[in-house]
């Protein structure tokens, strides 16, 4: 098989979600996270939108705020993610850059702790 086929179809192993929902990603050492919004998300990353030139290698944090059912409105689902940018593209439609993100290890956070992200790591 052809390596590039390869490659898209590791690429497409997890099935993805059209979803919008906002993101923040830093640098560890960080205390200025930069704001981002998802396009899509799967079980192991999530391709999102900003206005930062991220690299692909970089390592980064992300708080994911994932939205609660209609039924239970304020409990929504906060995730503090290590993430590595895989790809880096240029995104006319937003004016920046899109970047494909590969989760490797997140947790779930209250309210309360998500509104004081960008904790220590």
């Amino acid at each position: 098989m052809d390596n590039h086929i390869a490659l898209i179809m590791e690429r497409r192993e997890h099935a993805r979600l059209n979803l919008r929902i906002p993101v923040l990603l830093c640098w560890a050492e960080s205390k200025n996270p930069v704001p981002s919004e998802t396009v899509n998300i799967s079980s192991k990353g999530f391709y999102c939108t900003t206005k930062e030139p991220f690299a692909p290698g970089d390592r980064l944090r992300a708080l994911l705020s994932l939205p609660a059912p209609s039924e239970s409105k304020g409990n929504e689902l906060y995730l503090d993610a290590e993430v590595e940018v895989m790809r880096v593209l240029m995104d006319n439609d937003a004016s920046g850059f899109g970047l494909g993100c590969r989760i490797a290890g997140y947790h779930v956070l209250s309210r309360e702790t998500a509104e004081k992200w960008p904790l220590p790591s």
